[in-house]
């Protein structure tokens, strides 16, 4: 697997686990052993499809949650 934010390139299991956060598609979260960017991998794909960064979306829609309080 290569690291989109600095090229770094070994295998999958080198790259720590963060989390998958939906159980019905192959994406998590990665982070590079070399710079600690997050990527987001295809786990089946054994690949890095983007550099994750804080407050992304990557994902898709959101759980619908947003608003229902009061502020």
């Amino acid at each position: 697997m290569k690291c989109i934010s600095c090229d770094f390139e070994g295998p999958i299991s080198e790259f720590r686990y963060l989390y998958n956060p939906r159980i019905d598609a192959s994406l998590s979260m990665r982070q590079c052993p070399k710079c600690q960017a997050w990527n987001g991998v295809d786990q089946l794909k054994e690949e890095s499809v983007r550099t994750i960064k804080a407050g992304d979306s990557p994902w898709g829609k959101s759980a619908g949650i947003e608003g229902l309080t009061a502020d």
